[in-house]
């Protein structure tokens, strides 16, 4: 998991998670808030997703994060 800000200096938790069939994502969850989002990742293996999330730079992460969309 991973602590990044946004544009507007809010935290967001950032993890791996499974989309809908079985894909996998990155979720945001708004700190102290109830809002979360989601985008999708290229990786097959949760193993290869984390890696995948861990080699992002911060700027890389807040513009995933500027693409996804309300996790419903």
């Amino acid at each position: 998991m991973r602590i990044v800000e946004d544009a507007e200096g809010r935290s967001w938790d950032v993890m791996v998670g499974r989309g809908s069939w079985g894909s996998l994502v990155l979720l945001f969850s708004l700190r102290g808030a109830n809002e979360n989002r989601t985008a999708e990742l290229a990786s097959e293996t949760v193993r290869q997703a984390e890696q995948e999330l861990a080699a992002l730079s911060d700027d890389e992460v807040r513009a995933r994060l500027a693409d996804s969309r309300p996790w419903e």
